[in-house]
């Protein structure tokens, strides 16, 4: 069931960046990402009782969609899906953020279901936002020359099988 290179054999690995170093999406980010296509299809399912369009509902189910398939490609850590999904939710929590307050003059339904959905891809945007920085330290080099390997002298053994630090100096 489980394979040692990919750790599941029903999902692939994802593939190295253009600088060959591999960047796992975190258990973090997988987990929100689920999160949030899991109330987006919630959403869906609220469309049909809120908006009595057909077009407005089919544009509604469309993009709801579209935001559940690139979902499900960051879960699956397809190559430029996590940039993609996290335009989405960006651009989605930009929009709630102003029409929260003008809909507090309606029914208590709708306010909370654009508070959740807005909820919901904040935290994703974080979660996504934290596992990058965390990536980008894990591969940061100190590139300062007092900590170069051959500037660094070895520890060797001494007659009275203690560790010392050897110098520059021959000692």
């Amino acid at each position: 069931m489980f394979s040692t290179r990919t750790g599941h054999r029903f999902f692939r690995q994802a593939e190295p960046d253009a600088c060959g170093s591999f960047h796992p999406n975190g258990l973090a980010v997988i987990i929100s990402t689920l999160v949030v296509c899991w109330w987006t299809l919630i959403e869906a399912a609220l469309d049909f009782v809120l908006i009595d369009s057909d077009t407005a509902l089919a544009t509604s189910i469309a993009t709801r969609l579209i935001l559940v398939v690139s979902g499900g490609a960051v879960v699956l850590e397809s190559r430029i899906a996590l940039t993609v999904f996290c335009f989405l939710c960006a651009m989605s929590v930009l929009a709630l953020a102003s029409a929260v307050a003008l809909q507090f003059n309606e029914p208590l339904l709708r306010p909370a279901v654009c508070l959740v959905d807005s909820a919901t891809k904040a935290l994703f945007l974080g979660c996504a936002f934290i596992s990058s920085t965390k990536s980008n330290a894990r591969h940061w080099r100190n590139d300062s020359l007092a900590f170069a390997p051959d500037l660094v002298s070895p520890r060797v053994r001494s007659a009275d099988k203690t560790f010392r630090q050897t110098s520059f100096k021959g000692d």
